[in-house]
């Protein structure tokens, strides 16, 4: 029951967004922007993640534990968000310093961080500043993939599917209860977004949700030592070399700056010349997301199998990316 009421909350939410959006050009992405990466040719509301923040408000509140740091944190991350939904103008090192608050905050709360890599245990002077390195890390990289309908929430979708069950099989309740809450308020969203696309998560969705899969991940390790700190690196690991390569691919390849968007990510090259489809393209990558989160669930306390795993995808990802490049459509 609480379950169906919450996301008919997130979907209720998210209704009412589209409908202020149409009405007082909320939030709104314009079908002729210029963006490099764009892929819809209509005005489309922007602001799910607004929908998203809303409806895990409570529920994170009843929580307690952590929940209750974990939602406070995650205040200024989805501010950096939505100023650009909202109004755009942010520079990027304004942005990465108002995020970095975020997990700044959350592990002055709660005493939670990132205190080993698997082969190598962190002190806190360096587990603190590499886990904000990280979670912001990872709520950006949320935002680079959002880039076709159901891709972005999809994917976390699924992340958290494999969160909880291990999180279930551990007797954790709380990264149980946060996983199932998360989960329940991005499907609220989905149902609007694919395949239709008539709302988007925006720059505050995507970074929330990034940030919270990160922290909920940095809570499921720090509570349970025998679980891998590299059973969510091969979870995220999609939205995570994403970044990386692009990087790699503008800076280096390229020779230009690493911060310009353009439009050679691999859901794009997928869109425009696999499957000349917006909707079908999240299908071949959430399939790609759920193979190899099966792999992270099969060896979860692994760390030497996981590795392998992380090198493994990004050989596939390297693969799959150049025969699009080499031979436009292959597949």
């Amino acid at each position: 029951m609480r379950i169906t009421l919450l996301f008919l909350l997130s979907f209720v939410l998210q209704f009412i967004i589209i409908q202020a959006s149409r009405k007082w050009a909320f939030c709104v992405d314009a079908g002729e922007s210029e963006k490099p990466q764009r892929l819809h040719t209509f005005s489309t509301a922007r602001a799910g993640g607004l929908g998203i923040f809303f409806s895990t408000l409570i529920p994170f509140s009843l929580l307690g534990d952590n929940a209750e740091a974990l939602m406070l944190a995650s205040l200024p991350v989805f501010a950096a968000g939505f100023y650009e939904d909202f109004r755009t103008g942010l520079s990027p090192a304004k942005r990465l310093l108002l995020m970095s608050c975020g997990p700044a905050a959350f592990i002055l709360l709660s005493g939670d961080a990132i205190v080993s890599i698997g082969f190598l245990a962190l002190p806190f002077a360096l587990a603190a500043p590499f886990t904000v390195f990280a979670v912001v890390g990872v709520a950006n990289a949320m935002n680079v993939i959002d880039g076709v309908n159901g891709l972005a929430s999809g994917v976390s979708i699924i992340a958290l599917i494999f969160l909880a069950a291990i999180s279930y099989i551990y007797g954790d309740q709380l990264v149980l209860n946060i996983s199932v809450v998360l989960i329940v308020s991005i499907a609220g969203f989905f149902v609007w977004n694919y395949p239709k696309g008539k709302i988007f998560l925006g720059d505050g969705g995507a970074y929330f949700i990034g940030f919270l899969l990160a922290e909920t991940s940095v809570l499921l390790v720090d509570r349970n030592p025998a679980i891998s700190p590299w059973f969510p690196m091969v979870l995220l690991v999609y939205p995570v070399f994403e970044v990386f390569f692009s990087i790699y691919r503008r800076r280096i390849k390229r020779r230009g700056s690493a911060m310009a968007a353009d439009s050679f990510h691999l859901h794009t090259l997928i869109c425009k010349r696999v499957t000349k489809s917006n909707s079908r393209t999240s299908v071949y990558l959430w399939a790609l997301v759920w193979v190899f989160g099966s792999a992270a669930f099969i060896f979860h306390a692994n760390t030497p199998a996981l590795v392998a795993i992380v090198i493994v995808f990004a050989a596939v990802y390297v693969f799959i990316y150049r025969r699009i490049i080499r031979f436009n459509n292959p597949f």
